[in-house]
């Protein structure tokens, strides 16, 4: 899972505790990406913040795009159960 945000973003800056929480209840694996910093899978992201689920060939899953709220992050972790 990739948390796809900025320093700058207030709503990234709220949004972020809340994903580590999940994924940390979930046992799932999270990354932070700074969409500012140049990595190649922030070059499609459209809308900050983002959370992204990717399988095991690097594809994107599921998505969460913008409105990265407690029930949008209740439908993504229920969708990895």
């Amino acid at each position: 899972m990739v948390f796809f945000g900025a320093s700058w973003c207030r709503p990234c800056k709220a949004a972020y505790p809340l994903t580590e929480r999940m994924a940390s209840e979930f046992g799932v694996p999270l990354e932070y990406v700074d969409v500012e910093y140049g990595d190649d899978r922030a070059r499609d992201v459209t809308a900050i913040p983002t959370v992204r689920v990717y399988d095991v060939h690097d594809e994107v899953v599921m998505e969460v795009r913008g409105n990265v709220s407690q029930g949008a992050l209740d439908a993504l972790f229920g969708g990895l159960a």
